[in-house]
């Protein structure tokens, strides 16, 4: 049997056996309201909360109240609040109410209990004991196989009553097109004799685009003294080429899709996360030691940028369903996002959004890497930048990453966790360059 325990806010790990022996369940505690009041529930930290099942049991419409639940929230008094208790908790040797970071021997020694002394505990006329939850054993997970993604999409959509599933994914999910420029500067991207004479007329043909480029490379990020005063002086002075055509390309996308309303609370910052996760690509490629493999610098900021691309896609595309998930991502933050969707789409984002940017053509390097992201034993054609985009989505979460994948990468711990801190105490600069994304000064 495999434990999961809390890393740095956010992660779960396996643990060994030995540390299975000695660590006790976390309780995960979660507030929901609606006009009659509060709801708390409780349930282990490794399993993943079923939102419908709470809703037949309260016959009610229930939200998440917590802002970013990623710690869970504190214990209310169940004789005031109606408390539902998942059943699989009784069963348990050793438990622990989750406590923000506090996972120390003292803390533990004060709140550690069996399963059935919390269900006595908390007993009152407002307790329920239910079956709320599923474990990770009975979930599911996506293919494998990048190219079987697909018809796992195609067999989700069919379950979904109120779409009726076309013939085609493409008619069905109804892809929007690319702009203008977008399209022209995915063409550049794929002719190996592409020049910077080529990439600057097609920007400089959007004065938008091209104002959002030149304020980018001259932000305080880059260090960049004197002004930025032209598409050319972008590209020779301060990014490169490589950076300028995937930076356009990323900027020219970013407008496909408006950010949901409705979206789960703690993705308010969905495009300062997409930013950070690009500067942050940008600076481990130029960390990788000289004897290893580098992926294309361009490359890697675009996959830190469009990296959860397929999140903006699925409101756009199942609307009605978007906010369920939106409320099981909010309720199960400790899980990875992947895992939720799954349950509730029975697909992922990262699927829907590699298959929707190999779609527009874009290299399949990126969409391969944004398929791949969230498996750290993926081998295969897209591996360097797959792995890499891994990397960089642990250390911005905080989570554990492998030794041995770091190595492979040719960085050492040190030197990735100098990159996020680079990235973390430039948070002002990013934010002015997420504003340019927005369309705001």
């Amino acid at each position: 049997m495999q434990a999961y325990i809390r890393y740095k806010g956010s992660a779960n790990l396996t643990m060994g056996p030995t540390e299975v022996d000695h660590a006790p369940t976390f309780v995960r505690i979660i507030h929901f309201s609606d006009s009659s009041g509060k709801v708390q529930a409780l349930f282990s930290q490794n399993r993943f909360l079923d939102l419908t099942a709470l809703s037949r049991l309260t016959k009610r419409r229930l939200l998440p109240r917590s802002v970013s639940p990623i710690n869970g929230d504190v214990l209310l008094d169940a004789n005031r609040t109606p408390t539902y208790i998942d059943k699989s908790l009784l069963n348990e040797e050793r438990v622990a109410l989750q406590h923000d970071k506090n996972t120390d021997a003292d803390y533990l020694a004060r709140n550690t209990m069996s399963g059935r002394q919390l269900g006595e505990k908390l007993a009152s006329q407002l307790t329920y004991i239910e079956n709320i939850t599923h474990t990770p054993e009975n979930m599911q997970y996506p293919v494998i196989d990048m190219g079987n993604d697909e018809d796992q999409m195609r067999v989700a959509l069919g379950r979904f009553q109120s779409i009726r599933l076309k013939q085609r994914l493409e008619e069905t999910l109804e892809i929007p097109p690319l702009s203008g420029s977008s399209s022209q500067i995915i063409q550049l991207c794929a002719d190996p004799n592409a020049n910077s004479e080529q990439l600057c007329k097609i920007v400089n043909l959007d004065p938008s685009l091209s104002a959002q480029v030149i304020s980018w490379a001259s932000s305080p990020y880059y260090g960049v003294t004197d002004p930025v005063e032209s598409i050319e002086d972008a590209i020779i002075r301060v990014l490169g080429f490589d950076m300028v055509m995937n930076l356009a390309l990323g900027l020219s996308m970013g407008g496909v899709f408006d950010l949901p309303k409705n979206g789960p609370k703690h993705y308010d910052d969905f495009w300062f996360n997409a930013v950070s996760h690009a500067v942050l690509m940008e600076a481990l490629v130029k960390a990788i030691s000289a004897d290893h493999p580098k992926p294309r610098l361009g490359h890697a900021y675009l996959a830190g940028l469009l990296h959860n691309f397929g999140y903006l896609a699925i409101s756009v595309i199942l609307p009605p369903h978007f906010s369920i998930l939106s409320r099981n991502l909010e309720a199960n933050a400790h899980l990875p996002s992947d895992v939720v969707e799954m349950q509730v789409l029975h697909f992922t984002k990262e699927q829907l959004g590699a298959w929707l940017l190999k779609h527009w053509n874009i290299p399949s390097s990126i969409y391969g890497a944004v398929r791949y992201c969230k498996d750290k034993n993926y081998q295969g054609e897209h591996q360097l930048l797959a792995n890499l985009l891994h990397v960089a989505n642990n250390l911005l979460n905080e989570q554990h990453i492998d030794d041995e994948l770091l190595t492979t990468l040719g960085l050492s711990e040190e030197i990735a966790l100098q990159c996020r801190s680079r990235v973390l105490n430039s948070s002002q600069d990013l934010r002015d360059m997420v504003n340019l994304i927005r369309g705001e000064t």
